[in-house]
């Protein structure tokens, strides 16, 4: 599942995570990589643990507590600290796929199910570093406007195309769901979509219908056998 979530962070939120990149000190990305990612990423990144980092990323993980798309599509159980990063001109991360695990210097681990990519930049401003994500058929690049973001399964190789002109910005981060499988949480959404659309067709109070009670009592059944709290 590959999900584009538009305005996920809003304009004014955008606006200060820039001022504050446009001040901040910025690390060779590679102090973040994984295993066998030599040679194929070359792009600067925050440093965590400072005062401006915390901010940053506390704003980002109210969004994401509070944003009910971001919710019902990743069904969330651990939203990791956001990474903070930036591409000039010759910069790029080639084909990979994100760790498994979360949190290399720490004793506790989060299994990464999903990526959320949040766009910072305004496209206009940079030529290249498009998000490049494999599909079944075909790769499908993401170039998107600020404060946008493309949910999709940490497993999926993915790349960021060389910078050409100018900076491109992003926030990541990684997911730990509470639904595992990746159909399983295709089937929860699914049936939330459905019940979304009756809520908004179905003549007089929804509830009254036992369609929908029905409905509603499986896909909590669902969520109850498979979720992991």
């Amino acid at each position: 599942m590959i999900v584009a979530i538009p305005q996920l962070l809003p304009p004014d939120l955008v606006a200060a995570i820039n001022r504050e990149m446009d001040q901040a000190a910025f690390a060779d990305g590679m102090q973040t990589a994984g295993q066998y990612i030599e040679g194929i990423k070359r792009n600067e990144e925050m440093p965590g643990g400072t005062g401006t980092f915390t901010r940053m990323n506390e704003a980002v993980q109210a969004v994401l507590r509070q944003n009910n798309d971001f919710q019902l599509l990743a069904i969330p159980k651990v939203v990791a600290a956001c990474l903070f990063s930036r591409y000039r001109p010759g910069m790029f991360y080639g084909d990979h796929a994100d760790n498994a695990l979360m949190g290399r210097d720490s004793p506790v681990k989060t299994r990464s199910d999903m990526s959320i990519n949040m766009f910072l930049s305004d496209p206009a401003t940079y030529d290249g570093g498009e998000l490049v994500l494999d599909t079944d058929t075909s790769p499908r690049a993401f170039k998107l406007k600020p404060g946008d973001a493309v949910l999709y399964p940490t497993y999926s190789l993915h790349r960021v195309e060389a910078v050409r002109r100018g900076e491109r910005r992003a926030a990541v981060t990684w997911i730990q769901s509470m639904v595992r499988m990746p159909a399983q949480r295709q089937i929860l959404v699914d049936l939330a979509l459905v019940l979304d659309w009756m809520l908004k067709t179905l003549p007089g109070k929804p509830h009254e219908h036992v369609e929908f009670r029905r409905l509603q009592k499986v896909r909590s059944n669902l969520e109850r056998m498979w979720a992991e709290p």
